[in-house]
């Protein structure tokens, strides 16, 4: 389990773990009438709320959600951009964007024009967040931390870093480790939902329902509740013993029910 391989890590392993970053949310496209950037008048804006962070701890969300300009350009106009660049939102004293970004397509993704899929994990008392999102036959999926007592300590701490180090300075590995609980990763839907990259290693080859259900006791029982005709924003998907909100789903229910439940099938 987790906890197994974090307790037999020394502290300066738990200290390098910390030194990671994951976090999963939604993002608002918008176009400004007025700003300081010379971006504003020709670029969309893209403006990402956090759901889950990394770095998100004692209630200290980021001030402000981060935003973008997003230039992109393909061949004809018509098809989804194969890349495009991040100009950031905020500018130097000179009025440039302090970074650029440059993004691009990886194989297996349809050009976001086949399976699309969103779901958020219902909130229940003493339960962690969790987030999947699934394009053409890739997926991302994201565990927040179980909601302790612990994380009321080291207030005065304003990331994850600096919350590990100074629990481990005080000789409080359960804090730290509670900390550095929240899992996240990446894996194709044609492998059967195996993970191939995660921020625990000891997650690597897994079906990512072994990490979404909440833990070795619960059912296994997959359904997806609702009708087509009522959209799949009004869908409820039971994984296990939790019950999942969809924000988006380009199957029908039916469609996304097999895909759920059949582990070793390839992509519809």
């Amino acid at each position: 389990s987790s906890r197994q391989a974090f307790e037999v890590m020394s502290d300066e392993d738990l200290r390098l773990y910390a030194r990671q970053h994951v976090f999963a949310g939604y993002s608002v496209i918008s176009r400004e009438k007025s700003s300081n950037n010379r971006m504003s008048n020709k670029l969309p804006l893209c403006t990402r709320h956090h759901c889950i962070d990394w770095n998100y701890v004692n209630n200290k969300p980021r001030p402000r959600p981060n935003k973008w300009y997003i230039e992109g350009r393909n061949s004809n106009g018509n098809t989804p951009f194969h890349t495009w660049k991040e100009w950031s939102y905020a500018t130097d004293e000179n009025g440039q964007c302090y970074y650029r970004e440059k993004w691009e397509r990886i194989s297996g993704d349809e050009l976001g024009q086949g399976l699309r899929l969103a779901m958020r994990k219902k909130k229940k008392q003493l339960s962690s967040d969790a987030i999947l999102v699934a394009v053409g036959d890739h997926f991302n999926y994201i565990v927040g931390r179980e909601s302790l007592d612990l994380h009321t300590r080291y207030r005065d701490a304003s990331n994850t870093v600096e919350l590990v180090d100074l629990a481990l300075q005080n000789g409080d590995r359960d804090t730290a480790i509670s900390h550095l609980s929240l899992a996240g990763g990446h894996g194709t839907i044609s492998s059967g939902w195996k993970i191939d990259c995660a921020l625990q290693p000891w997650h690597h080859g897994k079906s990512v329902f072994d990490c979404l259900l909440c833990n070795s006791s619960c059912n296994e029982e997959v359904r997806v509740i609702g009708n087509d005709s009522a959209g799949c924003m009004a869908w409820e998907v039971v994984l296990g013993n939790d019950s999942w909100d969809v924000y988006e789903c380009s199957l029908s229910r039916d469609e996304l029910q097999q895909l759920l439940l059949s582990r070793n099938m390839s992509k519809l």
